[in-house]
């Protein structure tokens, strides 16, 4: 793990990024700047940088107090990789009446910081349910996977028929195909392809012009090595100067919010699935403790009853005697 000793301020972060960010294009190695935007989403394309710079194993990544959240705590003697936080900070400001008197008046203002993340490998304690980054999960969870990239396209119905391709867009009336009689994966996968084309497709252009094919082909990259799924074979080569370079940086900031938007409304629906899960076996191993409890407390009443009536046969017989 890299450890950025000398970087203490923003503007070393900053630039660091920004170097980096174009020595990896210059490298041809847009795929992994993509599959770091799939792993953090949530996070700015200089962080993407800044984090795998920093840890290139990393794979879920969040603040100390996030991991609390999820009942996990970082490890002893862990060093936390630096990004640069964007923190909504209260102020107060001193005003002053008519008659002299001094009032706080709170003001909220977005402050920039240096921050500390940490990958999952450096915590520990409860199971992360939520680590969705595998075939098995996507398919343990189809329904809410299958759901949740649907509601990610809002306005547009689906309809599951039969056609001759996977799937067609009707962009004028807000219609997707998908061919019925497809794999799990393939479903997931041809969802992911159309939602991609869709989202991108209605967002305004950012960044170089005449990118759509980068940018949702990226889309597709990104989330499809967040959710661990086969990954396309795209071409990412590219042709242009430092400033075009730095240009794309745009176009990949397009790239991480459609991708942003169709992972976290992924993760929600599993994470909702997870716990109404979770929920249910609760209830159910209730269920069963209570049942349990109830036939030891049936077999404890029938041996009460049956001693009892031994007791009065003993008490009859010698009275008849």
């Amino acid at each position: 793990m890299t450890d950025l000793k000398t970087f203490v301020s923003l503007d070393d972060l900053a630039k660091f990024a920004d170097d980096k960010f174009v020595q990896m294009l210059k490298e041809n190695k847009v795929k992994d700047i993509l599959k770091a935007i799939g792993l953090f989403s949530d996070q700015t394309i200089t962080n993407d940088i800044l984090i795998i710079s920093q840890n290139p194993e990393a794979t879920v990544v969040k603040r100390l107090s996030d991991w609390g959240y999820y009942k996990r705590k970082v490890k002893e003697n862990q060093k936390g990789i630096k990004v640069i936080s964007h923190v909504l900070k209260n102020y107060n400001i001193d005003t002053t009446d008519e008659n002299g008197n001094v009032f706080a008046q709170g003001v909220e203002k977005m402050d920039i910081q240096m921050g500390f993340l940490f990958d999952i490998s450096q915590t520990e304690g409860k199971d992360y349910e939520y680590l969705n980054s595998n075939k098995e999960n996507v398919a343990k969870y189809f329904e809410a996977v299958k759901g949740a990239l649907e509601k990610s396209v809002r306005g547009y119905e689906f309809e599951y028929k039969d056609i001759e391709t996977k799937s067609d867009i009707d962009f004028t009336n807000k219609k997707i195909f998908i061919k019925d009689g497809l794999s799990i994966d393939e479903v997931i996968r041809t969802l992911i392809d159309n939602v991609a084309t869709v989202l991108v497709a209605t967002r305004k252009e950012e960044g170089l012009a005449d990118f759509f094919d980068f940018e949702k082909n990226g889309v597709v990259y990104a989330v499809n090595s967040k959710l661990g799924l086969d990954l396309p074979e795209y071409d990412f080569s590219l042709s242009l100067n430092d400033d075009g370079l730095l240009e794309l940086k745009n176009n990949l900031q397009k790239v991480r919010s459609v991708t942003h938007q169709i992972l976290q409304n992924v993760q929600n629906s599993i994470e909702y699935s997870v716990r109404k899960l979770l929920r249910e076996e609760k209830l159910e191993k209730a269920e069963e403790t209570k049942e349990q409890e109830e036939v030891v407390q049936k077999t404890k009443a029938a041996k009460t009853t049956k001693t009892k009536t031994k007791t009065k046969s003993k008490q009859s017989e010698s009275e008849v005697e």
